[in-house]
């Protein structure tokens, strides 16, 4: 009896072993299959993450792309607009200077008539005056209308300006190439010439 018990005890501590080291064998691959699915777990949020990522990133670029056309549509807007209101501006200006023509052209058609009755001092003096006034207003709407006028007695002669008629004899070495007498201003407008000056010229030696 004694070697009986001593052999079941061996026999039960092998049992013992053998189970242990069955659990032990299937908890490490239980531990490597958790780790494993954990890996891939994580490489799988890893990849959500990315791809969210870059979605973030083109939406970001889109917006952003959105907004860069809108202020460039807006930019486009406001100076089309900035234009619009300088043409109604000029428009009007021009108006009213063809307006103020009107009145010079109705000016001197009056003292056309008035020639064929006497003209006091006091009246020639106020056709005078009326007349300095209107040209005032001209030259005045002529410069916001971006118009110049060209030809001015004195100055060189330059043939993109003026138009020489006829060319006299100067007086003096310094009158040499310049305008001796202004028969018609030339205009530019907004920096081309719409029509040359028509002059006469002093000759060069």
């Amino acid at each position: 009896m004694i070697f009986s018990g001593k052999i079941g005890s061996k026999s039960t501590q092998r049992m013992k072993d053998v189970m242990e080291g069955v659990l032990t064998d299937a908890l490490q691959r239980q531990a490597q299959e958790l780790a494993s699915q954990q890996t891939e777990q994580t490489r799988q949020m890893n990849e959500m993450m990315e791809k969210n990522q870059k979605a973030v990133r083109r939406l970001s670029d889109t917006v952003e792309d959105f907004l860069d056309t809108l202020q460039d549509q807006d930019e486009e807007q406001r100076q089309s607009q900035q234009k619009q209101r300088a043409a109604e501006e000029r428009e009007h200006r021009l108006v009213e200077l063809l307006r103020l023509y009107q009145d010079q052209i109705e000016l001197f058609e009056q003292w056309l008539t008035g020639q064929n009755q006497e003209c006091s001092e006091e009246l020639l003096e106020a056709w005078k005056q009326q007349y300095a006034m209107l040209k005032g207003k001209i030259a005045a709407e002529s410069r916001l209308c971006a118009i110049e006028t060209i030809g001015m007695v004195g100055e060189m002669v330059d043939y993109r300006l003026h138009e020489v008629l006829e060319a006299v004899e100067p007086d003096i070495k310094e009158q040499e190439g310049s305008i001796a007498r202004v028969c018609s201003h030339g205009m530019i407008y907004q920096g081309n010439v719409v029509q040359k000056a028509r002059v006469v010229a002093y000759r060069k030696a």
